[in-house]
């Protein structure tokens, strides 16, 4: 069965916006109330117990990538049984692996205090609120889990976005009511475990009515399972390298700096991974139907489509950094004030740290798309030691300086190296062209946002100065790269790409 890839893409890009939007704007309020009602320490909580759960989450090791690929080619085929066998065997490891995270983090309770340097709030017993998070970790995976390898198969992320878009908004209102009438944080905490439950059913409900008669069932083969295995073994080293890279930061802050300093990080993290939530919704939407276009496609056309995603990637981030480095402070400086604000040496950070790690994920979602994480498994580990033993070395010496570099140190080891298995596995070519392209596209970008920067530094702070910047860096950036590359044969193919969608739409 060949998919609409086009349509589908559009399709959970937009609703994936429209929710993301929700998950921008509604956790931001619901920041905001926490920090003035309550302080940053509870906020730096907050950052602290997710990142040990993503730790504890490394025990899924990477089946869900793994199961999802797998069901690329029975879909294609339209092999239903295969497609059940693999639903059932999910179904089974995902049962197994909640278990693993909740006698692992039982197990680490009585280690939580040596984690947080200094006082925590005097009205919270941390074993009890980490036993909210833990909870709600596990039931994540206990509650029909399996379901969603369907729609990720299937290239459907829009029904998780539809879902989203009905429960988030109702959680954030009970939430911040329990807390507005309580000002109690543990009746904020209480409901998230109440509706992860809710947006596991309504998912369940949802692929039952969209894919009947595909149900748990039957034994997948002896090949099957060695591929599986060995797929699983290769992405694990990609997950644990993933959990490092942004888990180990808060860990890492909080043994060595406190809450309060993990809580003003969480505010700048925060603004840049809201950014790359919108940006990551192309890169999900558009991996199953990558690995259908491998699957059915000739390679020069792939090669090809790759080019031109790159080109757009290129742009989209390029456009992003500026916004970072020209919107970062001013934004800041309203929403926190400066007392709760980094100089803007480490804003400049955020931003770099934002474009290394955006500008690799074309080659990463083909990556991906392809399954070639077996000929890619040396690398995260690298990267994972590279970055861990940088983080505890720099945050005693520049603080939270050293937290940033040494993730951006670590990026730019494992670029060139994803790159390579990108094009010898899937592309069988040099990738000299594609080097090339990269560079122009990033000096293009670099004139449009030194141009842009220089405007914005003539501004003072305030609400509409704020407004004006953001003017300037929707123009004045994007003008600059297009003129540039506008006779390029990747700037037309995605312009015309584009018009298509429009006129489809």
């Amino acid at each position: 069965m060949k998919i609409d890839r086009t349509k589908n893409a559009v399709r959970n890009i937009a609703f994936g916006s429209l929710s993301r939007m929700m998950n921008i704007v509604l956790p931001f309020i619901s920041r905001t109330v926490i920090l003035y009602v309550l302080g940053t320490e509870y906020l730096g909580l907050s950052s602290l117990f997710s990142s040990i759960l993503s730790f504890l989450s490394l025990t899924e090791l990477g089946v869900g990538s793994a199961l999802t690929y797998s069901m690329y080619e029975p879909i294609a085929k339209e092999d239903k049984s295969a497609i059940c066998a693999l639903m059932n065997l999910y179904r089974k490891l995902y049962f197994f692996i909640g278990s693993l995270i909740l006698l692992f983090g039982l197990a680490l309770m009585p280690f939580l205090r040596k984690l947080i340097h200094g006082e925590v709030p005097a009205d919270i017993n941390i074993y009890l609120l980490y036993l909210l998070y833990l909870l709600n970790a596990v039931l994540s995976y206990w509650l029909f889990a399996y379901k969603n390898a369907l729609l990720q198969a299937h290239q459907r992320n829009d029904i998780n976005s539809k879902i989203s878009m009905i429960i988030i908004p109702i959680s954030y209102v009970v939430m911040l009511g329990a807390l507005a009438i309580t000002k109690n944080y543990y009746w904020y905490i209480l409901w998230m475990p109440v509706f992860t439950i809710l947006t596991n059913i309504l998912r369940a409900i949802y692929v039952e009515k969209l894919f009947p008669g595909l149900v748990p069932a039957g034994q997948i083969s002896q090949k099957q399972k060695e591929s599986i295995t060995k797929k699983v073994a290769a992405l694990f080293g990609t997950k644990l390298n993933t959990v490092v890279l942004h888990a180990a930061d808060n860990i890492v802050m909080s043994a060595f700096l406190g809450l309060n300093v993990i809580a003003v990080y969480g505010n700048y993290y925060y603004i840049m991974s809201s950014i790359t939530g919108f940006l990551g919704i192309c890169y999900s939407s558009m991996t199953a139907g990558l690995g259908n276009s491998l699957v059915l496609e000739p390679e020069e056309k792939n090669y090809s489509d790759f080019l031109k995603f790159s080109f757009m990637n290129s742009w989209l981030v390029g456009w992003c950094t500026v916004c970072l480095v020209c919107l970062y402070q001013p934004f800041m400086f309203l929403w926190v004030h400066e007392e709760l604000m980094f100089p803007f040496s480490i804003a400049l950070q955020f931003a770099l740290y934002f474009f290394i790690y955006q500008i690799r994920k074309i080659p990463i979602t083909y990556k991906d798309a392809a399954g070639i994480w077996w000929e890619d498994r040396f690398r995260p580990y690298v990267c994972m030691v590279v970055n861990l033993i940088l983080n505890i070395i720099l945050v005693q010496i520049i603080g939270v300086s050293g937290i940033i570099l040494s993730t951006v140190f670590s990026l730019l080891i494992s670029i060139p190296w994803e790159n390579y298995t990108i094009f010898k596995y899937v592309f069988h070519r040099n990738s000299k062209e594609y080097y090339g392209k990269m560079a122009v596209y990033f000096l293009s970008m670099a004139a449009g946002g030194l141009m842009t920067y220089l405007l914005c530094s003539l501004l003072p702070d305030g609400f509409l100065p704020l407004l004006i910047r953001a003017a300037i860096c929707l123009v004045v950036p994007n003008l600059v790269f297009y003129f540039l590359n506008r006779e390029r044969e990747e700037c037309r193919a995605s312009v015309s790409m584009i018009k298509h969608i429009l006129n489809r739409g």
